[in-house]
């Protein structure tokens, strides 16, 4: 009944947290969609992937976007997500004014709490930005990491969603990525 009740706790704040995060595109998704020409360099030296039971996975590398009319380049972080249900892969991106946030969200909520046990307790840490949420999940001496993409494209299925509970010890491996951004 506790794990019951868990669960649905769990899906309740994801929900509600999706339902608060605007319909926004990232600062490199409008990059992106604003130049004509592109090119988008992926640096695959660095990269935190995450897999779940389901072998499903998510990968986050660092890019830079290259506007070929202008010139001009960002640096962003890219997620690519591969799912089952639907069977599907997504792209989304966290441009480069989100991610101190979200370095100082894992090294400060996320990294202190790895080894955390409760007792009928639960702690979740949701970071959200414009295309992603990021959730760490804590209930007894079991941890969840939740990565949902937000609703930013009109599309009929909304719920773009990976979750492992046996992957959470590695959530520091996404630092160095996210550190070789800035």
């Amino acid at each position: 009944m506790k794990n019951i009740l868990a669960a649905f706790l769990c899906l309740a704040s994801l929900a509600f947290t999706n339902a608060q995060v605007k319909n926004e595109k990232s600062s490199t998704r409008k990059f992106i969609e604003d130049a004509s020409y592109t090119q988008i360099n992926k640096d695959w030296s660095t990269t935190a992937i995450f897999k779940s039971g389901l072998n499903e996975t998510v990968s986050f590398f660092p890019i830079e976007v290259i506007d070929l009319k202008t010139g001009e380049k960002i640096k962003a972080l890219q997620l690519d997500m591969f799912i089952k249900n639907p069977d599907l892969h997504k792209t989304a991106w966290v441009g480069l004014d989100e991610i101190a946030g979200f370095i100082d969200f894992i090294e400060k909520y996320v990294v202190p709490n790895l080894d955390v046990k409760l007792k009928d307790q639960s702690k979740e840490f949701v970071l959200k930005a414009r295309e992603v949420t990021f959730s760490y999940f804590i209930y007894e001496r079991r941890s969840r990491i939740t990565i949902t993409l937000n609703d930013y494209e009109s599309d009929d299925y909304r719920n773009y969603s990976f979750w492992t509970e046996t992957r959470t010890d590695d959530i520091p491996e996404l630092l160095p990525v996210l550190k070789k951004i800035i």
